[in-house]
């Protein structure tokens, strides 16, 4: 009885090893990061464990520009770049796949079940099968694709959100490409929906931030925002992040499909000299914290409880869009210019420092003892 107590103790210390909070339920197995923040809820969080002094394995360069963020899948990391070559590397970083979609693409993708989903430019979703190597089935929307889609799960079936230009928010049968429902806003939608149980939510250009059940297409609750919102929303449990662009961080609590309490986490003015001013990365949301590229050299960190400030450090390059990502007890911070840096999440003293000499705009992807770096010249960083 006592060796089966240990061996159960030890194999639960293993599955906990790396692993999407079980706040948000989220499917990712222990070597995956199938989306660009690492799971549906996009709340850029893992308790992944990496160290203090990574050390770079390997780097590949394509020398073809790239926008979206490198996901891992099996074990194996995706890249995609502007002009729509889709290429695979191993662990050891030996290329395993190319495939050319022909045509444009920014936004970044998903992997599910061995299926790859991507939004291009000229409006077409595919879905591509990393088996066959092969399109198994587009769909034309009436605008240009600039999010990454999203994966949500109704009634036992994977679906696929897509938001698109034309001002739609999409909802296809993942497996078959069949449309379910589309739900339209009037205005360009340019971020990811994030999921919460059956609903997507999302804001835009409009200055609304939605929440829209996904098995029917319909708006259940709506909330306007002081300005427009130019990336996706956070979702840590029953709790949604949104950053605006005069610098506002919202919180927004989620009851039965419905936003039941909202507050300025953070206001535009908390700091006189406008550090936090014009947000346009995510937020990214830990069980105790909030995260957020500010002003044009800033990361900070606010409590959840309070918002009040935690800790703020000054990068040594410029912010972007490029979202922190937190892994465990260290914030991945990747600024315009190149700089990479490892902060501690409680105290914000910098651990590490790289310059990869090019500028980065995608999310990084972590998985255990790794993460991966794609600069916007298509070169691939990856680090132990």
């Amino acid at each position: 009885m006592r060796r089966l107590q240990i061996f159960v103790l030890l194999a639960l210390c293993l599955l906990s090893s790396c692993a999407v909070v079980d706040e948000l339920q989220d499917g990712n197995l222990p070597d995956d990061w199938t989306i660009f923040r690492g799971s549906p809820s996009l709340c850029g969080y893992s308790e992944c464990d990496i160290s203090e002094t990574p050390k770079l394995l390997w780097s590949k360069t394509v020398g073809t520009r790239t926008v979206s963020s490198p996901i891992v899948y099996d074990g194996i990391v995706y890249t995609l770049d502007r002009k729509g070559k889709l290429r695979s590397f191993t662990a050891e970083g030996d290329s395993s796949l190319v495939y050319d979609f022909k045509t444009s693409v920014e936004a970044s993708f998903i992997v599910n079940d061995s299926l790859l989903y991507v939004g291009r430019i000229d409006g077409f979703v595919n879905a591509f099968s990393i088996k066959g190597k092969r399109v198994i089935w587009d769909y034309e929307t009436l605008g240009q694709i600039s999010g990454s889609p999203n994966l949500i799960t109704v009634g036992g079936k994977p679906n696929l959100l897509v938001g698109s230009y034309d001002g739609s928010m999409y909802v296809f049968d993942a497996a078959t490409g069949k449309k379910v429902n589309q739900h339209e806003t009037g205005y360009y939608i340019n971020g990811t929906a994030a999921v919460w149980g059956k609903y997507m939510v999302f804001g835009g250009c409009d200055t609304w931030l939605r929440i829209v059940d996904a098995t029917t297409g319909t708006t259940t609750d709506s909330l306007q925002l002081d300005t427009y919102l130019p990336a996706s929303p956070a979702i840590l449990g029953d709790i949604a992040y949104e950053a605006d662009y005069n610098g506002n961080i919202h919180e927004i609590k989620i009851e039965n499909g419905r936003f039941a309490q909202h507050r300025k986490l953070v206001s535009s003015n908390l700091d006189n000299d406008g550090e936090n001013a014009g947000l346009v990365s995510m937020p990214t949301a830990t069980r105790d914290a909030v995260f957020a590229m500010t002003g044009e050299r800033m990361i900070c960190c606010f409590e959840r409880s309070d918002g009040s400030l935690r800790w703020k450090k000054m990068l040594r390059g410029i912010t972007g869009e490029c979202s922190p990502v937190v892994s465990n007890d260290k914030v991945i911070v990747c600024t315009k210019d190149g700089h990479i840096s490892l902060f501690d999440t409680q105290t914000g003293a910098e651990l590490w420092h790289y310059d990869a000499g090019e500028q980065i705009i995608a999310s990084p992807a972590v998985v255990p003892g790794r993460f991966y770096i794609l600069t916007s010249r298509g070169t691939l960083l990856c680090f132990s």
